[in-house]
C-alpha cells in the first residue's frame, strides 16, 4: 500500500482486527484448533448411543400400573383397606398420562409451520407405539 495515500476506516478496522489476532494467547488458539472439524472424522459419523436400559415413558406408566396391582393383591390379606387404597393408587396412575393429555390439549408443532411462504405438513415423531400409529395415520392422509 502506498503509505502517502489515507487509510479508510474500513481498512483501520481491518488492521486492529488482523493486531488483535497475532495478539491472541496462545491457549486461544490451541483451543480453537481442537474445536476444529476433522475431516478424516467426518467420513464416519457418529452413531447415536442408545442405553440398553433406556425405557420409553408410556411403559413407566404401564409398569407401575402394573406393580401397583401386584402390591394390592399381595398386601390383600394383610390389611383389605391398604389394599383397597393401593387398587385405586393403581388405577389412577393407569389414567393419569391420558387425563394429563386432555389437559394439555392435541399434540401441535407451534401452529403451522411456513418454508418460504408455504404452510408444510411434517410427520408426527415415531416415539413409542402412539407415535408409530400417528405416524402411519399421517402417511395415509398424505397419500390422498
Amino acid at each position: 500500500m502506498p503509505e502517502n495515500r489515507r487509510s479508510t476506516r474500513l481498512e483501520e478496522q481491518i488492521r486492529e482486527i488482523l493486531e488483535q489476532a497475532d495478539r491472541e494467547p496462545a491457549w486461544r488458539r490451541w483451543l480453537r484448533r481442537l474445536r476444529r472439524p476433522r475431516p478424516h472424522l467426518e467420513a464416519f459419523p457418529p452413531r447415536p448411543r442408545r442405553r440398553a436400559w433406556s425405557i420409553e415413558p408410556t411403559w413407566v406408566w404401564i409398569g407401575a400400573t402394573f406393580g401397583l396391582a401386584l402390591l394390592a393383591i399381595l398386601v390383600s390379606d394383610w390389611s383389605r383397606t391398604l389394599a383397597l387404597a393401593v387398587a385405586i393408587t393403581s388405577l389412577v396412575v393407569f389414567f393419569a398420562p391420558i387425563v394429563a393429555r386432555f389437559r394439555r390439549g392435541p399434540v401441535e408443532v407451534s401452529g403451522s409451520r411456513r418454508w418460504r411462504g408455504r404452510d408444510i405438513d411434517l410427520p408426527p415423531p415415531r416415539i413409542g407405539l402412539v407415535g408409530r400409529l400417528r405416524y402411519w395415520l399421517w402417511r395415509l392422509r398424505q397419500r390422498r
